[in-house]
């Protein structure tokens, strides 16, 4: 889980098994591409865990689909998120704007004694690219208008990196509107970006913490 690989998940609506399986109210599901789940997402805190003052409940994350191995809780306020150890060791807070804001939305990793990771909305890199496959979109377009289906998906990114020093490290990376991840385990522990993939997807509007 802590290790310095780097891999590749999603996060993705729970099928009805899972459902059915899990012994708490299953949210999201973050998984490999390939393989068994990283973890389980419910909806909030373990029993008689005690939030730290002034948060509110937002996610824990369980290795399992019981409530034996829980990874990290999730704890909200406002627009930050604090990822607590289930011994309520802090390992990192989320700064995570609506995603209806306009603009280029920045946020942010802050860990205890580690660089700061930001991104801001999609990557330059990601709108350059876009901007070159826009013939490609055209013809989409014109594709797919005559099936009366259009399906256009333009290639977007978010990434996260270090701010200090002349070379940015790449800690995380996010395929812009959806939940696909890619995590550099060198720079950023994989329970923290599981944890950012499911801060990603939370709407008071639809109750996620119920």
């Amino acid at each position: 889980m802590n290790s310095s690989a780097t891999v590749s998940f999603h996060t993705v609506v729970p099928s009805d098994r899972e459902l059915g399986e899990c012994a708490f109210r299953l949210k999201w599901v973050v998984t490999p591409f390939r393989g068994e789940p990283f973890a389980y997402a419910a909806a909030g805190t373990p029993l008689n865990w005690a939030l730290p003052p002034g948060t509110e409940p937002r996610y824990t994350l369980y290795r399992t689909k019981d409530t034996s191995e829980p990874i990290v809780v999730l704890v909200g306020q406002g627009e930050l998120f604090t990822v607590l150890t289930p011994d309520h060791q802090v390992l990192a807070e989320l700064r995570v704007p609506p995603a209806e804001r306009k603009g280029r939305r920045v946020l942010e990793i802050v860990r205890p004694k580690q660089p700061l990771l930001r991104a801001r909305g999609v990557s330059i890199s990601s709108i350059i690219n876009s901007i070159l496959c826009i013939p490609f979109i055209i013809l989409e377009f014109l594709f797919y208008l005559s099936n009366g289906d259009i399906v256009i998906d333009p290639p977007t990114r978010t990434v996260w990196k270090t701010t200090q020093g002349w070379w940015k490290r790449k800690a995380l990376k996010q395929h812009t509107g959806e939940p696909r991840y890619r995590v550099y385990g060198k720079h950023l522990d994989h329970r923290i970006a599981y944890a950012q993939s499911v801060a990603g997807l939370w709407r008071v509007d639809r109750g996620d913490d119920s």
